[in-house]
């Protein structure tokens, strides 16, 4: 991930695979019906065990959020490459973003996600690995 001037971009190489990024593929509601995995005040993360190989990611960004494009796309790109250590993890992964009264805050948008994957680690240690 690189920084620079506050914007945050990318790198390249960090690409998921197609499986993934189908947001199509996961069923939002059923996600969403369960409680919060965690929380702040830029995103709501919901999770929940598949029982496929690979995990999966959904992502939403509200146009009232997030009104221009590239905004969002940028968003979306920075939430994957944050995500991409839990690829390999067999969840399913919905990232509902809620936006700020501030202006994007690429250091501040960075720290939330940091401490989302964290939590969502624990809650795949503490919880699923347990009851299988």
């Amino acid at each position: 991930m690189l920084s620079t001037g506050g914007v945050l971009k990318a790198e390249k190489n960090c690409q998921f695979n197609k499986t993934m990024l189908r947001s199509a593929d996961i069923d939002f509601d059923k996600v969403i019906s369960n409680k919060p995995t965690s929380k702040d005040k830029n995103f709501f993360v919901y999770t929940e065990k598949n029982n496929r190989e690979k995990g999966r990611l959904g992502i939403s960004i509200p146009k009232t959020k997030a009104k221009n494009a590239t905004l969002r796309n940028k968003l979306k790109r920075v939430i994957r490459h944050h995500l991409i250590e839990l690829e390999k993890t067999p969840i399913d992964i919905v990232m509902v973003y809620r936006g700020t009264a501030n202006k994007y805050d690429a250091k501040l948008i960075s720290n939330s996600l940091q401490f989302h994957k964290e939590e969502i680690i624990k809650t795949v240690e503490k919880d699923w690995k347990t009851s299988e």
